[in-house]
């Protein structure tokens, strides 16, 4: 008898960009956002080939990159792509347009992102967090990530931040 493998569940990934005004300094002669913005390149690039082979849909959100500072504005996020089948071209475009500029919301960006996710509950929902610093905001990441993950999404923090005192 032939036994038929079930349909993988669909994965989305959000991805949350750091576009904060500490990502235009440089780190190992090059700035941040632009190693940031080529390790994203990277992850698209893996992304589109398993794409051909199970069902995924990624999303993309900034924060840092609308209000520049000295003003500290703590509500600098944005879903700038929303989740589909086909977007990994629009997020590529979308990081050639950003430029670093503001404050760093990751608490709040991580709070909003609850709602970055189409209702229901057949998929696998998966946050990556691209950030070079720290909560900026008086939030607490930890605690909405907790949070987060109650609710059934995972968070995977990548951060390639150097000289950061913890």
């Amino acid at each position: 008898p032939v036994v038929e493998e079930p349909e993988p569940p669909l994965t989305r990934i959000l991805f949350i960009f750091d576009a904060s005004m500490s990502m235009s300094d440089k780190w190992e002669g090059t700035q941040k956002f632009v190693k940031a913005r080529e390790l994203m390149f990277e992850l698209l690039d893996s992304l589109e080939r398993v794409q051909k082979k199970h069902p995924l849909e990624v999303a993309l959100r900034g924060y840092g990159h609308q209000s520049p500072v000295p003003s500290q504005d703590c509500h600098d996020s944005k879903l700038e792509v929303s989740f589909g089948e086909r977007t990994i071209g629009i997020i590529r475009d979308k990081l050639m347009s950003i430029t670093p500029k503001g404050t760093t919301p990751i608490a709040y960006s991580l709070g909003q992102s609850e709602g970055d996710f189409p209702e229901g509950n057949d998929s696998r929902n998966i946050i990556i967090l691209i950030t070079d610093g720290i909560e900026m905001c008086n939030g607490d990441p930890c605690e909405v990530s907790a949070a987060l993950q109650k609710k059934g999404v995972v968070l995977k923090p990548y951060i390639i931040g150097i000289n950061i005192d913890v």
